[in-house]
C-alpha cells in the first residue's frame, strides 16, 4: 500500500491529506527503527502514534480516488489554474467534446458490469486505436488518388459531351482545387494537380474563339434559345474567372514568400510551374477571349522569375503568341507591359525578357507603302466612278455582298493592312525604345547581347533619320565598353545591315568596323561558340558580296585568307559555308587568282597573321596553305568542294541541282548531334567490317592450331597463304612465340 501512494501520480492529492500521511508514516518508522532524527528541530516534535488500520483506510480512499481520476483523465482537458482572493489557485477543468462512436462505446462500456468491475482493477487501461504501417497509409493514399482521378476523368467526359446541359460540373472540379475538402480532409497534391490540368483541356475546347459580352437579360427581350446561350456563356465566364484567380493565387503565393525570403515548400514550386503552363496554354488557345489580358500581365512578371524553368516556359509562349497572333492587339499590350517592367526594373532583368522580342513581326512592315498607298487610291477613285453608274438592283447587291465580306472577315480574325500596318508601327516604336533605352542606360548589363542581336534583325525598319545616331553610338560601345566577342559581332552585324539598305546613302566610313570584325573571326571555334557562325555567314555576305564595290582589295584579300585560316577550327557545316564564300569571291573576283598559285607574288612585304588592320597585312604575299590540310579532310564534301576551288572549277560538287548558298550549307550539313547530316554511304571497297576479319582470324588460327600442331614446318606456309586474308595473321605470332 506504501508504495502506491509513494509511486508517482500526475493527480496529486491535496496539501493536507500529503502533510498527514507523510507524518504518520515518518512517524512510524522512526519509532519503529529506534534512530535518532539527523535534525535537532524535529527530534523536539511530538509523533502520535496512530493505529494501523487507519493508515490503511486513508491509503485505500487515496488509491481510488487517483485511480478514479486517472480513469477520466482522457475524457478532460486541464486548464490553467485562476487565483481567487481569500482562496488562492484553484485548478480548473473541462470535459473534451467526443465523436458520437467513442461516446456509443462509452455507455455501453458503462452500462456492461463487468466493464464496472474492471474498473476497479488497478493498471486497467482504455483501447489504443491500432497503428497503421507505411505501407498501409501509402496504399490508402493511392486508392484515394485513383478515385479522385477517376472522378475528374468521368467529370470531363461528361462535360465535354454537352457543355450547355453540364456547365454546372465545371464547379465540381473547382471544389478539387482546394486545400482542404468539404469535409475538413486534406486534398492531396496529385488530386489539386490533375484537377487543373484537366480544367485547362475542358476549356481549351468549351471556350469559344470571340470575345464574350455582358447581356442585360432584363432590359432585353430574349427567345428561349438565345437565353439558354447567354446563361450557358455567363456560367462559362464566371468559371474561367474562378480558375484564373486560383492560378494567380498561387502565383501571388510564392512571390510573396521570395519577397519575405521564407523558405519555399516543394509543393508550392511544383503548384506555380503547373499554374504558369497552364495560362500559357489557356492564353495560346485562346488569344481574343475575355480574360487574356489580364494573363498575359501575369506572365510577363514571370519572364522575370528568378526560376529558369518559369522563364522558360513563358518565353517559349511569348515567342509562339508573336508568331501567331494576327490582330496584334496582344501583342502590343504584352511588349508595352514589358516595357513598364523594364522601366521599374531597370537593368536587374534576365535576358529572356529581351530575346523573345525577337519573334515580333516587325519584318512585315513593308517600306514602299507610300508608293502602294497612291496605288490603291487610284483604284479606288475607279471604283468610286463605277458605283456612281451603277443602276439601283446592282448598288443593293454589292451592298449584300460587302455585308457579307464584312462577317466572313470577322470570322477569320483579321485585320485590314491599314490597321496592321498602325499597329505593326506602334509595337515597333516601342520595340526600338526598349533596346535604345538598354544601349545608352545600360551598356554593361547582361542582357546587352540579346538586344544587340535583336537590334541586328531590326535593323532595316529603322527610320533613316536615326541611323547615323545609332552608328555612333554602337561604335562608342566597341571602343570604351568592355564587349565579348559575340556582342562585338552584333555590333557590326547592325552596322552593315544599316549601311547595306537605306544607309548607303550617308557618307560614313566603316573601316573601323571592318577591323573590329577582321580581328574577332578567329575567336569562334567548334566548341560551344560555334552557333555564331550563323551570324558570321550573314555578315560577311553583306560585306563581300552587297558591299563589294566600297572594300578595297588589300582587304578583300586579307578576309579570304582569314576565312581560309578559320575552316580549320570550325565544324564541317561552318567549314562547307565559308568554302561556298571563298569560291564565289574567286568567281567574282578574278585578281583574288594570286591566292591559288603558291609561285607568283604580288608587291612587297610578307604576310602578317597578327596584324588586326585587314588593309595592311599582305595577304597578297601568301597563298591559301590550309587547302592542303582541308583536302585530307574527313568530311568527303569538303574534300569535294575544297578541289573544286583549288581547280579553280565552276561545277557543283554535291549532287544537287544547284550550288547552294552558305546559309543552306550551313544548315543542310549540321553535324551538331556528331552524326554525318547528310548520311554518308557505305564505301563499296570495303567488303567485311572489322568485326567479321576479327572473328574471321580467331577461327582460322583455332583451326590451324589443332590441325597442324606436330608439323611444325608447314606452318610458314600456311600462314603465308592465309596472310592475304587477314590484316594480322595470328597464327604465325602464336607458332613463332611457342618456338621462342
Amino acid at each position: 500500500m506504501a508504495k502506491s501512494a509513494k509511486s508517482p501520480m500526475k493527480a496529486k492529492p491535496t496539501n493536507k491529506e500529503w502533510n498527514s500521511a507523510h507524518v504518520f508514516k515518518k512517524g512510524k518508522n522512526k519509532s519503529s527503527a529506534g534512530v535518532r532524527p539527523k535534525n535537532k528541530f524535529r527530534s523536539t516534535e511530538i509523533m502520535h502514534n496512530t493505529p494501523t488500520d487507519k493508515i490503511e483506510a486513508m491509503e485505500e480512499i487515496y488509491r481510488k480516488r487517483v485511480l478514479t481520476e486517472m480513469k477520466n483523465h482522457e475524457n478532460v482537458n486541464h486548464l490553467l489554474p485562476i487565483k481567487v482572493k481569500g482562496k488562492g489557485l484553484i485548478s480548473r477543468i473541462a470535459p473534451k467534446q467526443m465523436e458520437s462512436k467513442h461516446d456509443a462505446s462509452l455507455a455501453e462500456a458503462n452500462n456492461d458490469p463487468a466493464a464496472d468491475a474492471d474498473a476497479d482493477i488497478p493498471g486497467a487501461q482504455p483501447d489504443e486505436p491500432a497503428v497503421l504501417s507505411l505501407t498501409d497509409i501509402l496504399f490508402k493514399r493511392d486508392e484515394q488518388i485513383k478515385e479522385k482521378q477517376f472522378y475528374i476523368g468521368a467529370t470531363c467526359a461528361a462535360i465535354l459531351e454537352n457543355p450547355e446541359a453540364r456547365i454546372e460540373n465545371v464547379g465540381a472540379l473547382l471544389d478539387l482545387l482546394n486545400e482542404t475538402n468539404r469535409d475538413g480532409s486534406i486534398n492531396l497534391l496529385a488530386v489539386r494537380k490533375t484537377a487543373m490540368i484537366s480544367l485547362v483541356e475542358v476549356f481549351k475546347d468549351i471556350v469559344p474563339e470571340y470575345r464574350i459580352g455582358i447581356v442585360d437579360k432584363e432590359q432585353q427581350k430574349l427567345k428561349k434559345d438565345t437565353l439558354a446561350r447567354v446563361n450557358f456563356e455567363h456560367k462559362l465566364l464566371t468559371y474561367y474567372k474562378q480558375l484564373l484567380k486560383h492560378m494567380e493565387g498561387l502565383i501571388s503565393n510564392y512571390t510573396r514568400k521570395m519577397k519575405h525570403s521564407e523558405r519555399q515548400s516543394i509543393e508550392t514550386r511544383q503548384l506555380l510551374e503547373m499554374a504558369v503552363q497552364c495560362m500559357c496554354d489557356l492564353v495560346l488557345a485562346h488569344p481574343y477571349f475575355n480574360y487574356s489580358i489580364n494573363i498575359v500581365q501575369v506572365l510577363v512578371l514571370m519572364l522575370n522569375n528568378t526560376k529558369e524553368t518559369v522563364r522558360k516556359m513563358v518565353h517559349a509562349c511569348f515567342s509562339s503568341l508573336f508568331k501567331t497572333d494576327t490582330r496584334l492587339d496582344l501583342t502590343h499590350h504584352t511588349v508595352r507591359h514589358i516595357n513598364m517592367l523594364i522601366k521599374k526594373k531597370q537593368q536587374n532583368i534576365y535576358p529572356e525578357i529581351i530575346s523573345c522580342l525577337k519573334n515580333l513581326q516587325i519584318n512585315r512592315i513593308n517600306m514602299n507603302d507610300d508608293v502602294l498607298l497612291e496605288l490603291k487610291k487610284q483604284k479606288l477613285e475607279k471604283q468610286k466612278s463605277y458605283v456612281i453608274n451603277m443602276s439601283r438592283k446592282e448598288r443593293k447587291r454589292k451592298k449584300k455582298l460587302a455585308e457579307l465580306e464584312k462577317d466572313i472577315f470577322e470570322t477569320k480574325a483579321e485585320e485590314s493592312k491599314q490597321v496592321v500596318r498602325r499597329k505593326l508601327t506602334e509595337i515597333s516604336k516601342l520595340t526600338f525604345m526598349i533596346y535604345f533605352k538598354i544601349l545608352k542606360r545600360y551598356p554593361e548589363s547582361k542582357v546587352l547581347s540579346v538586344t544587340l542581336e535583336g537590334l541586328s534583325k531590326f535593323a532595316h525598319t529603322i527610320n533613316i533619320e536615326f541611323y547615323a545616331d545609332l552608328i555612333e553610338l554602337l561604335n562608342n560601345l566597341l571602343e570604351n565598353v568592355e564587349l565579348g566577342y559575340r556582342e562585338q559581332l552584333h555590333c557590326i552585324q547592325t552596322v552593315f545591315i544599316i549601311l547595306s539598305g537605306q544607309g548607303e546613302v550617308l557618307n560614313i566610313d566603316p573601316a573601323r568596323f571592318y577591323s573590329h570584325f577582321y580581328k574577332n573571326l578567329l575567336y569562334v571555334n567548334a566548341g560551344k561558340n560555334h552557333d555564331d557562325m550563323e551570324t558570321i555567314l550573314k555578315t560577311l555576305d553583306i560585306i563581300l558580296f552587297k558591299r563589294r564595290r566600297n572594300v578595297t582589295y588589300h582587304r578583300y584579300v586579307s578576309f579570304v585568307k582569314r576565312l581560309s585560316t578559320l575552316c580549320l577550327q570550325v565544324l564541317p557545316n561552318g567549314s562547307l559555308g565559308l568554302i561556298s564564300l571563298i569560291r564565289s569571291c574567286i568567281h567574282m573576283n578574278q585578281k583574288l587568282d594570286i591566292l591559288l598559285d603558291t609561285d607568283a607574288v604580288v608587291g612587297s612585304g610578307k604576310f602578317d597573321p597578327f596584324n588586326d588592320e585587314p588593309e595592311f597585312a599582305n595577304a597578297n604575299c601568301s597563298a591559301l596553305y590550309e587547302s592542303s590540310c582541308m583536302v585530307r579532310h574527313y568530311h568527303p564534301t569538303m574534300r569535294k568542294m575544297i578541289t573544286n576551288v583549288l581547280n579553280n572549277s565552276d561545277t557543283v560538287p554535291i549532287n544537287a541541282g544547284r550550288t547552294l548558298t552558305p546559309a543552306e550549307f550551313y544548315t543542310n550539313y549540321d553535324c551538331s548531334e556528331m552524326v554525318f547530316n547528310p548520311e554518308i554511304p557505305r564505301s563499296p571497297k570495303v567488303k567485311y567490317g572489322k568485326n567479321h576479319r576479327m572473328s574471321m582470324a580467331s577461327k582460322i588460327s583455332t583451326r590451324e592450331m589443332f590441325k597442324n600442331y606436330f608439323n611444325i614446318k608447314n606452318v610458314p606456309k600456311i600462314a603465308i597463304n592465309r596472310s592475304k586474308d587477314l590484316y594480322h595473321d595470328y597464327f604465325l605470332d602464336y607458332v613463332t612465340g611457342s618456338k621462342a
